[in-house]
């Protein structure tokens, strides 16, 4: 056995060392013009060598080349498709007798690649036709040959001793598109590349496309295994920074302890991103796991914290806490995400609930959701809340027009614009525990909600509010233009007082209400919502009062101007009691109108009908009041002269500023018992003016013409 081992030991002495002297020998720059015409024949493209290529024999057997470049065509903006300044490969000799195909370290130095499409679509990947003939393919082997050779590449073990790219760039520009991106200084290592075996690896590169800029670094440790699939890592750390315009991502990183199909891994990242005047940073843990089949990606325990700053942020702070559990079926392309807790500066708003996605061409989203109270005006301060304004601290009885300053604004006409809403497939419902926004206060609410394809659908929206609920129902079409809506609403039992404070900052009514609405419209513009509405109104309020008007102490102001007398100063609140007040309104080019206001007051009957202008915000309505029977309420016996009589006033000016007037004309004209009662008063009063020279005929003539006056 020795001496065969020696033999061979000899043996492989003589063909290395033949090796080696044959190598010395020969010159490898003698086959740069073969290698160059066979580039040329076999893709058509010039390859120019303009290094020198040697020979590596010792250690192992290899060789190098330098300065190669790939040429593009005339007509390009780079000359070359493909460039390196260096290349280096070498493989061990004498593991191949045992069928072992060790690769050395390969190394690339500068390499480059440029890739173009022209403006008329012409690429620099499509090389022009090569020259060489076809050739016929061998004859193949007998099976049992075949066989033998299959089984024996099968039995070769391959493996690379590494990786080394240095200073590559890579370049993809678009003419038609108008875009180029580019990777540039990247830089890639890699260990022992063979199969069970764990090695470093580390990258790193500038990245570019148009305005945006962006630089990674990464490393960890990669395991190859026979089947590529289930090749695994661990240790990875990636760290991201970018640019584009005025946002910047300062910096990211993402850590990662074991990436493997079928095992969990624990992901961690913090991020730190500012725009102008905006700073976010958000960081957080999960654990990520691939299923084996890969069909799916879970994400278990999503902890996240986001911390967003800056001067146009309400209170220059926003802060969320998220929690997720979230699962992502990649052949059914559905995004479900289960057990979501999301808290909004602690617990200003606390989200939770399940979300579901389908990614189609417009995603399907779904949704079941809940909240605690949400105060919107705490989230999002405002200094501009108009005063509260009483409705006794308004001038009644002003025969003045409106001032200049408070006729209303002209409306705008611009449609908002509802695009948006055609590129959404979203439903689901929403609870909330409350909601206060515009300092109005809602109790529980609870709304079904679906957007389909630019109509949204409101089929249930239910709330409790100032000690009544509100159920309402609408439709909203986009596809349309202008947008069509429909709305219909039923309010019921709600204090009407505490709303107007909170809505308006006004106490025009008090008392418990009910209020119906159903309207339909096109056009979202503040000018089409009031000019094309169209529907009814119908209101019911008990046990209530109309703040700013006292109809008593008008109805006294009459009694006195009948006698002639000056109406005693009054102290009174301008405040009118009734117990009931009913109305239907009717809505139509621009106006509403009413032909059947009816307040029941404890000594008054006021019955109204006229319309206001939605588009002027004007008023013009005429209000009848009677006195009933009973002397009791408010007004007291004052006022149980004016028993059967009818008081008209007219309402006009301004919804900003209302005016009252007593209609003396049409209160004699209307009431036969007044105006003879005002007759005789006028006659007594001649009488008491001219003496005994006043003739009865020409006193009641006079008396006459003084009551013309009026008419």
């Amino acid at each position: 056995m020795k001496k065969i081992a020696l033999t061979l030991a000899v043996l492989v002495v003589v063909v290395m060392g033949g090796i080696a002297a044959l190598l010395a020998t020969i010159n490898p720059n003698q086959f740069k013009p073969l290698l160059v015409e066979q580039v040329k024949k076999q893709t058509g493209y010039d390859m120019v060598i303009g290094g020198d290529i040697a020979w590596q024999f010792w250690p192992s057997l290899g060789f190098s080349i330098e300065d190669v470049a790939i040429k593009n065509r005339p007509g390009f903006d780079e000359p070359d498709l493909m460039r390196l300044s260096q290349a280096r490969l070498s493989v061990d000799v004498l593991p191949l007798m045992s069928q072992t195909l060790q690769i050395g370290e390969i190394t690339l130095q500068d390499p480059h690649v440029f890739i173009q499409t022209l403006s008329n679509g012409e690429s620099n990947l499509i090389a022009t036709s090569p020259t060489a003939e076809p050739q016929a393919e061998p004859a193949p082997q007998s099976g049992t040959s075949a066989d033998s050779t299959s089984t024996e590449a099968k039995a070769w073990n391959v493996s690379l001793q590494g990786l080394s790219v240095a200073n590559a760039s890579v370049v993809v520009k678009d003419d038609q598109a108008g875009t180029m991106t580019a990777l540039r200084d990247v830089d890639l290592e890699v260990g022992n590349l063979a199969t069970d075996v764990w090695t470093p690896l580390s990258l790193s590169l500038r990245g570019e496309q148009n305005d945006a800029r962006v630089e990674l670094e990464g490393q960890g440790e990669l395991k190859l295994a026979s089947d590529l699939i289930q090749s695994q890592m661990r240790k990875l750390a990636l760290t991201l920074s970018a640019e584009q315009g005025a946002l910047t991502l300062e910096q990211a990183n993402l850590t990662l302890d074991r990436l493997a199909l079928g095992e969990a891994a624990q992901l961690g990242f913090n991020i730190n991103a500012q725009t102008a005047d905006i700073d976010v940073e958000s960081s957080g843990q999960a654990q990520v796991t691939i299923a084996t089949t890969q069909d799916k990606i879970t994400v278990q325990g999503l902890d996240m914290l986001t911390t967003v700053s800056g001067e146009p942020i309400p209170n220059q702070s926003l802060s969320q806490a998220l929690a997720a559990d979230i699962v992502f079926d990649i052949n059914q392309q559905t995004l479900t995400v289960s057990e979501l807790i999301s808290r909004l500066n602690d617990d200003d708003v606390v989200v939770d609930g399940k979300v579901a996605v389908k990614l189609t061409e417009i995603p399907q989203v779904r949704f079941a959701l809940n909240t605690n109270h949400i105060d919107l005006d705490t989230l999002i301060p405002t200094d501009n809340a108009a005063p509260n304004q009483s409705a006794n601290d308004s001038e009644s009885g002003s025969n003045d027009k409106s001032s200049p300053s408070t006729q209303a604004a002209p409306l705008s006409k611009e449609e908002p614009d509802l695009s948006v809403l055609k590129t959404l497939d979203i439903a689901g419902s929403l609870a909330m525990k409350g909601l206060t926004v515009s300092n109005v206060t809602l109790g529980q609410t609870r709304a079904t909600v679906a957007i389909d394809r630019g109509k949204v659908d409101v089929s249930e929206l239910t709330t409790q509010a100032y000690e009544g609920s509100v159920v309402v129902q609408g439709m909203l079409d986009a596809t349309q233009t202008p947008a069509r809506y429909q709305v219909s609403k039923k309010a019921r039992g709600i204090q009407v007082l505490p709303l107007l404070e909170d809505a308006a900052q006004v106490d025009l009514l008090e008392g418990k209400g009910n209020v119906d609405i159903n309207v339909q419209g096109k056009g979202l513009s503040p000018y089409a919502l009031r000019q094309a509405i169209q529907g009814s109104v119908a209101i019911f309020f008990e046990d209530g009062a109309i703040n700013g008007i006292n109809l008593a102490q008008m109805l006294r102001e009459a009694k006195a101007t009948l006698k002639g007398e000056s109406a005693a100063a009054a102290n009174e609140v301008r405040k009118t009691d009734f117990s009931a007040l009913t109305a239907s309104f009717t809505l139509g080019n621009g106006m509403a109108r009413t032909t059947d206001l009816l307040l029941e007051a404890p000594a008054l009957r006021v019955r109204s009908d006229g319309q206001t202008d939605l588009l002027q915000e004007t008023l013009d309505f005429n209000v009848y009041t009677s006195v009933v029977e009973t002397s009791k309420g408010q007004g007291g016996k004052d006022i149980d002269e004016l028993r059967d009589v009818t008081i008209p006033v007219t309402v006009a000016g301004t919804w900003q500023s209302p005016s009252y007037k007593l209609d003396i004309k049409q209160l004699l004209s209307s009431n036969n018992a007044l105006e003879e009662k005002a007759r005789k008063e006028a006659q007594r009063g001649l009488k008491k003016l001219l003496g005994d020279k006043a003739d009865d005929d020409k006193v009641k003539e006079t008396a006459d013409k003084l009551l013309n006056l009026f008419q």
